[in-house]
């Protein structure tokens, strides 16, 4: 072959020689697979969803199948184990919980952390029971629990069977306000409305054993009560007094 020729003939690169020799598989050469497969074989994940305390355990082998192009125009399919899944899914067993909410029967399944304000709204569906800050700071989630005022994201669901929960739901017949309800409305005791059912649940439980309050009594018995929109006097100017 003549220098000219030579100079029009491109050079083959080793990795076009080891493709045309099928010795490329998925990227590597096939001397390097027997290191991928060393690898890929001794990979573990752990997946854990928590929950409790009991665990279920399923271990699996993914493998994972490819293609390629063998000598002569010939096809290899070539199959690699992939990775040892192992799942774990540890469970709690749930309770049967027997709830009485505005003198309504209820039996509910709860898990024994559940806090008594998600199992009002998101198994009983009372959405007027508000969660702020759910640590117990804003008292928005106030309900009365035999007619004490409790923080319902603090109390757990499994504490409140046996116990008359009333919520603000419970305060009208769904039509008409009760006087108290009738009596915010009339003096614009609200604003965005957020905080309003934990202020008229504690509201009602200081009218239960002191029909007509001071404005010192209101406010201390709403004391711990956060209304963000800062329309506390006309809130305590509400309820001082009775209805």
């Amino acid at each position: 072959m003549s220098e000219k020729e030579k100079q029009k003939k491109p050079a083959l690169s080793r990795r076009d020689f080891l493709k045309d020799a099928g010795l490329i598989v998925g990227g590597a050469t096939i001397g390097s697979m027997a290191l991928v497969n060393a690898c890929a074989g001794s990979a573990t994940a752990t997946v854990t969803v928590p929950g409790g305390t009991s665990t279920t355990t399923a271990t699996k082998t993914v493998t994972s199948t490819t293609t390629i192009a063998g000598p002569g125009g010939s096809v290899v399919t070539v199959t690699q184990p992939g990775p040892t899944v192992t799942e774990q899914a540890e469970t709690t067993p749930s309770d049967i919980v027997s709830l009485t909410v505005n003198d309504k029967d209820y039996k509910v399944q709860v898990q024994p952390h559940w806090p008594l304000s998600f199992v009002l709204r998101d198994r009983l569906g009372l959405f007027g029971t508000k969660v702020g800050c759910e640590t117990g700071q804003c008292a928005s989630c106030t309900v009365l629990a035999d007619g004490v005022p409790v923080l319902s994201c603090l109390m757990l669901a499994v504490d409140a069977g046996g116990k008359k929960i009333s919520t603000v739901e419970g305060l009208s017949d769904g039509i008409t306000l009760n006087p108290l309800q009738q009596k915010f409305y009339d003096q614009e005791a609200f604003q965005c409305g957020f905080c309003t059912p934990g202020i008229l649940m504690a509201s009602t439980a200081l009218l239960a054993s002191n029909p007509n309050p001071t404005i010192d009594d209101v406010r201390e018995a709403l004391g711990g009560h956060v209304c963000a929109c800062t329309n506390f006097t006309k809130v305590v100017n509400a309820v001082t007094g009775g209805v």
